[in-house]
């Protein structure tokens, strides 16, 4: 990842709501672009990630989806993305996307897909978003 790390703003900053809104908030400097986390630090903003090359996206699907599966098809991370339009929430892991998720499939999924421990699941908690 430090390919993608080294297109955005590092933070090193401990992960939270409202880091998250204030880092998207409308016109927002760092808005545009990707966040990265690891073990609960937000360790950078505003990253631009390798889009796609599946041929088989639905057409729906813009610039963001397609940034996320082209993340999940290159690294091992697990990839979130807000559909702008509609504010469906989808998770791209591995080259695939699943599309518009509750956030109780997105808690299940990160569980499983991240292994969360102790740690994890106070982290999960912590933000605070509910459905």
């Amino acid at each position: 990842l430090k390919n993608v790390l080294d297109t955005g703003t590092r933070l090193n900053a401990d992960l939270s709501t409202s880091l998250i809104l204030t880092i998207f908030g409308y016109e927002a400097p760092l808005h545009d672009g990707a966040i990265l986390i690891q073990s609960g630090t937000v360790v950078a903003a505003g990253c631009f990630l390798p889009l796609s090359e599946q041929a088989d996206i639905r057409r729906s699907f813009g610039t963001r989806h397609r940034a996320a599966l082209g993340l999940a098809e290159n690294t091992d991370a697990v990839v979130l993305v807000v559909s702008e339009e509609s504010g469906a929430i989808s998770l791209a892991h591995d080259a695939n996307l699943y599309y518009d998720l509750s956030i109780s499939e997105i808690r299940t999924a990160m569980r499983r897909l991240l292994d969360f421990r102790d740690e994890g699941e106070s982290i999960i908690e912590e933000t605070g978003f509910d459905e």
